[in-house]
This record gives C-alpha cells, sequence and structure tokens, in this order.
C-alpha cells in the first residue's frame, strides 16, 4: 500500500475521531455550571483542538465555523462577522500583506545582506540567533507589535533560505515561535503600555493598590532577557537544535558586502524606518505635536500609507513597485482561519449562558484559599499558565486577580508578587493554537510543524514558570510592600 493511500487512510480515521469526540460531548450530561449549550461549545472546542492537531488548520478551522453555528450559541453570520470582523483580525492581516509586499520591494532581502555582511556573525550561528532574538526584544519594546513579527519573520527566513535551510526547518521554525514569544511579550513588561494598565487595573479594583513602574519595569526586563537567553540555550544544548549553517563566512561576508540596494529598496527601508517611529514613539511620548494622529492611524493606518506609496510609484515597465493582488493572494491563510474562528468561540466559552469559565473558578477557589501564601502564589501560577492555553487571558486575568490577590493581602503576602507572577503565567498562553491570537500566529504559519510549535510553546512556559520562581525573591525585594 503506497504512502499516500495510508496517509489518505489515516486523515478520514482522524475526521471521523474528531467528529467523534464533538458529538460524544454534545451527549454528555452536563456538569458543574456548564449547561446544555455549553456541552455542545466544550464539544466543538475539544473536537477542533484535535482537528488543528491531527488533520489541518484551514480545514478544521473552517469546520469549526459550521458546528458552532450548529450549538445554537449563533448563527452563521454572527460567526464568522465575529471572526473576520474583528478588529485584532485585520491587524494581522495587514501586517501579514506588508511583510509581502516588503518583500517585493526587496527591502528584506537588503537588511538580510546588511546582517549577514557583518563579521561579528562569521562561524557563530547562535550569536546570529541571539541578534535576531535581542532586535525582537527592542522592536517589541518600543510598542512595534505585529509589523515587527512579519519583519523579523521576513528577515529570518530570508537568512535561513540563503543558507540553504528549507521552510520547516527547526531552526526556521524556532526563530518563528521565538520572534514571537519575545515580540508580544516584552511589550506586556512596561508599565505604560496597555496590557499592564488593563490587568494593573484589575489588581487596582480588588486591592486599592496601584502598580509602581519603576519594580514593574526593572523586573519584567528582568524575566525577559532572562527567559530569552534560557530558551536560547535549552534550545542548544538540550534540543540540539542544528543552527550550524545559519551564519556566514569571511568569503560571504566579503560578498554580501558587495550588494547594493536599488532605489525602491533605499526608499522603502527609509519609509520602512519612519513607519516604525511614528508606530512607537508617539505611542510613547503622547504630548508631542501629531501624537494623536500618528497614534489615531496605528499599525492599520500606517500599513495603508505605507503601502499606497509603493502602489502610486510605477516602475520602469508602467506597473507599480508591489502588486497588490499577490500580497493578499500570498497571506498565510490556514493562520487567518484559525484566527478567525478563535474569536467566536473563544466569545461562547467564556459567555455566562454557556458556564463553562463559572465552572472552572467555583472548582478552583476553594482548592486555592485553603494553601500557605507562598504555595498559593506558585500554585496560581501553574494554574493560571495551564488554563491560559484554552481559556482567554484577560478573561481569566478579570476572573481570578481580583480574587487571589485580596486573600494573598489579607495572608500577609505580597500582593504585588502575587500579581506579577499570575501576569506573567497569562501572558504565556502559547501551547495550543487556541491559546492567544499570538499562539494562532505561530501554529498557524505555513511553514510551521505542528510537533515544533508545541515543543517551542511548551519549552516558553516552562522557561517561564521556572524564570518567575527564581525571581520571587527578587521580586519580594524589589515590589516593597
Amino acid at each position: 500500500m503506497s504512502s499516500k493511500v495510508k496517509n489518505s487512510k489515516m486523515t478520514y480515521m482522524h475526521i471521523a475521531i474528531m467528529f467523534a469526540i464533538v458529538f460524544v460531548v454534545w451527549n454528555l450530561p452536563p456538569f458543574g455550571q456548564i449547561t446544555e449549550m455549553g456541552m455542545k461549545v466544550l464539544g466543538v472546542f475539544l473536537g477542533i483542538v484535535y482537528g488543528w492537531i491531527f488533520i489541518d488548520l484551514l480545514w478544521t478551522s473552517f469546520a469549526g465555523f459550521a458546528l458552532l453555528t450548529m450549538t445554537g450559541y449563533c448563527s452563521a453570520t454572527e460567526a464568522f462577522a465575529s471572526g473576520f470582523g474583528n478588529a485584532t483580525f485585520l491587524m494581522v492581516l495587514l501586517p501579514a500583506a506588508f511583510a509581502i509586499a516588503l518583500n517585493q520591494i526587496g527591502v528584506s532581502d537588503g537588511i538580510a545582506y546588511w546582517i549577514l555582511s557583518r563579521k561579528i556573525f562569521i562561524g557563530r550561528p547562535w550569536m546570529l540567533i541571539l541578534a535576531i532574538c535581542v532586535t525582537a526584544l527592542l522592536m517589541g519594546l518600543f510598542n512595534g507589535g505585529m509589523a515587527a513579527v512579519f519583519l523579523m519573520w521576513t528577515i529570518a527566513l530570508k537568512i535561513g533560505e540563503i543558507n540553504g535551510y528549507k521552510p520547516g526547518s527547526r531552526v526556521l521554525n524556532m526563530l518563528i515561535a521565538f520572534i514571537v514569544y519575545i515580540a508580544m511579550t516584552a511589550p506586556a513588561m512596561v508599565p505604560f503600555y496597555g496590557s499592564v494598565l488593563l490587568y494593573g487595573g484589575f489588581f487596582t479594583q480588588a486591592t486599592g493598590l496601584a502598580i509602581p513602574a519603576g519594580p514593574m519595569m526593572l523586573c519584567g526586563q528582568i524575566y525577559m532577557i532572562g527567559t530569552m537567553l534560557v530558551m536560547i540555550l535549552v534550545s542548544r544544548y538540550i534540543f540540539k537544535v542544528d543552527a550550524k549553517n545559519f551564519t556566514t563566512t569571511p568569503e560571504l561576508c566579503e560578498e554580501y558586502g558587495k550588494y547594493k540596494m536599488n532605489k525602491y529598496q533605499k526608499v522603502g527601508f527609509i519609509l520602512l524606518l519612519f513607519y516604525f517611529a511614528v508606530l512607537m514613539i508617539p505611542a510613547i511620548f503622547t504630548t508631542l505635536p501629531g501624537a494623536a494622529f500618528c497614534n489615531s492611524l496605528g499599525v492599520i493606518g500606517w500599513t495603508i500609507v505605507y503601502m499606497t506609496v509603493f502602489l502610486i510609484w510605477h516602475k520602469e515597465d508602467g506597473k507599480p513597485v508591489i502588486d497588490l493582488m499577490e500580497c493578499f493572494n500570498s497571506l498565510p491563510w490556514a493562520m487567518l482561519m484559525l484566527l478567525a474562528v478563535t474569536y467566536p468561540l473563544a466569545e461562547a466559552m467564556e459567555s455566562a449562558d454557556i458556564g463553562i469559565t463559572a465552572t472552572i473558578t467555583s472548582a478552583l477557589t476553594p482548592v486555592l484559599t485553603r494553601m500557605d501564601v507562598t504555595v498559593l502564589i506558585l500554585a496560581t501560577m501553574v494554574a493560571l499558565g495551564i488554563i491560559t492555553q484554552f481559556m482567554h487571558n484577560i478573561v481569566m486575568g478579570a476572573i481570578f486577580i481580583p480574587i487571589i490577590t485580596p486573600i494573598v493581602l489579607s495572608m500577609g503576602g505580597n500582593p504585588y508578587v502575587c500579581w506579577f507572577m499570575m501576569y506573567a503565567a497569562l501572558m504565556c498562553a502559547y501551547v495550543t493554537p487556541a491559546g492567544s491570537m499570538m499562539a494562532g500566529m505561530v501554529f498557524g504559519h505555513q511553514t510551521m510543524k505542528a510537533k515544533d510549535a508545541y515543543l517551542f510553546g511548551l519549552l516558553f512556559l516552562a522557561v517561564a514558570m521556572v524564570m518567575m520562581v527564581i525571581m520571587m525573591p527578587l521580586l519580594n525585594v524589589l515590589f516593597v510592600f
């Protein structure tokens, strides 16, 4: 029997198992505070997670819309409107097209060749990997967001291509995952950005205390840099990721140094610097003249402005510098479809009419409140790190921060330390495709292998947990209470 036939039969078997999971859970009796409709939503969730793992991201995600409408929670129109009309979905779609446009202009080629012409990286692949991760960290700190992720993806993959790595190689999958983890977590550790303000608001409302900016900034960056370095070391020495060719040589260094950008690449690079400047600087210094206007355009607006310049500008053959149709035809639709279905599914899982969130809360709260204060903090951190892989982290934060931090305060523990460890755990939702929108980006990348996405997602969660435990004495010193 050919491997093609075997694979086809395995696919049909997995499809059968996926639908079996859905319909078995649908017919189980409700438990806890989960309603009959809640059991149907739970069945859809478990079924499509199985499908994502064993079948296909695109097909399974599309089926997820159909199954969700069969639960009675929402109509097909409402499900698609929630998924494809979500503002965050657009925040991913346009930067993805933007990254393809940068490839067409040749900006990513110019940056990749410039990096490879640096002598410091000769024979030092892991230093080059570290440099890419540090760049993602810095761009994240300066609020680069999705644009930073797609730009660094493009550069890392281009360097891999130049060095002969095929799409799907573990070193490239590692970088795809690490860039997302680092670039999206770094700004979450800055006290004047939205995430800290949001989750800090839950804390302040519950305890009457405010998160101190100085200790938050210092502890957040120690945690971020430490986590990044440990992940790289584990990948190199324990996972033994093959990165020996992800480097350059003296000969190649000299050759790449001769690479000259054409006028389109030069203008594209200059405008790219401007692009990140208008995204980052006004977001930090909000009182600058024109800051309100720049911030109102945001990533979506400035991405449109950038791409419009190269649509208006025509080459010698009379065609625009970028092919807009190709930008959208080449989008990673498997990733986008996965992201789209997670929005209505997450809304359903968190709905009061469904009862799943309430059941989890009522089950965990009595157990956690009977613990020693240090054990309580650690157990809460671990519990949230696991739960957030399946439930929306904002909802989990809104539920558990107001419950746990006052208990820690009443027991004589440091509520700031408790909050920081809970918050950091909630930022690690990368182990499953349903963990977060960013996890969906990693799992849905067109060259990512599912086993690598799970491997590096688990690595990030494990390293983050260990880092927080190690940092606990430092947190108690810096967060004075």
